[in-house]
């Protein structure tokens, strides 16, 4: 199985591609790309570019699923409204099914699980790749 983590930020998702091997290590692929950006959430145009990009990235790395590490509704470290339009269309990537994994157990997950990352993983990627290790090992 190959998901792909995914950290939203503002207006962009950060996208981290992994998979499982039979002796159980994660492995994190390199693809070209690492983030794609939602220029204007009020443009049908640019959602429906942004939705076409997330389609092509998973075709291209066969992504099976999207692993999205939530963010809170309300309080004082709300996600914004373009954050979850984000998260809907990456929900609505056909053929792909779609996992959410609260910050807490990927803090948990990274302090008991993971002993080390990836070789050169960028930090702007860290969450992203906690999010499709936790789902690929935790499913």
């Amino acid at each position: 199985m190959v998901v792909c983590g995914c950290e939203i930020s503002a207006k962009e998702v950060r996208l981290a591609v992994v998979l499982l091997h039979d002796d159980g290590n994660v492995e994190m692929r390199r693809p070209k790309t690492t983030r794609i950006e939602l220029e204007d959430d009020t443009s049908e145009d640019n959602l429906r570019s942004f939705l076409s990009a997330l389609h092509d990235f998973a075709r291209e790395n066969e992504i099976d699923t999207f692993s999205i590490k939530t963010r809170a509704k309300k309080g004082r470290m709300a996600g914004g409204a373009v954050s979850f339009k984000i998260e809907t269309l990456i929900q609505l990537v056909e053929g792909c099914h779609t996992r959410f994994v609260s910050p807490v157990a990927l803090a948990h997950f990274a302090k008991k699980e993971v002993e080390e990352y990836p070789e050169k993983l960028p930090v702007y990627l860290k969450n992203a790749f906690l999010s499709g290790a936790y789902t690929l090992t935790r499913g």
